[in-house]
């Protein structure tokens, strides 16, 4: 494969930080955070402390919680790589935040896996 100072020929120039994301990107990264938040905020905050204010109790079973934090966790990863291939400037930043939520949501699901299976 033939390349030159910046990478492989063929491959997107880098993007500079003041350019934003192309939309299709920007669409990719949103949706694993959100995804992440929301399985976050359903299961740390309106199961355990709302819910019981309104008189209601309930807990997420641990086959619910595992596929919606084994989504959010391809969706990071896939957004990582899709940042890698434009060579984005601030693909570094994501990275750490990623790393973050990944390790969070990697956490969850052993203590997810430890009580579905009594560990």
């Amino acid at each position: 494969m033939a390349t030159h100072e910046l990478g492989p020929v063929g491959a997107a120039p880098p993007l500079s930080p003041d350019q934003p994301l192309p939309v299709r990107a920007q669409r990719a990264l949103t949706f694993g955070l959100l995804l992440s938040a929301f399985r976050c905020t359903l299961q740390y905050v309106v199961l355990p402390f709302v819910l019981p204010w309104i008189g209601v109790t309930g807990a997420l079973p641990p086959w619910v919680t595992l596929p919606i934090g084994a989504l959010a966790l391809a969706a990071i990863v896939r957004n990582v790589r899709y940042l890698w291939r434009l060579r984005h400037a601030r693909r570094w930043s994501y990275l750490a935040l990623a790393v973050v939520v990944g390790g969070a949501l990697l956490v969850f699901a052993a203590v997810d896996l430890h009580t579905l299976f009594h560990l």
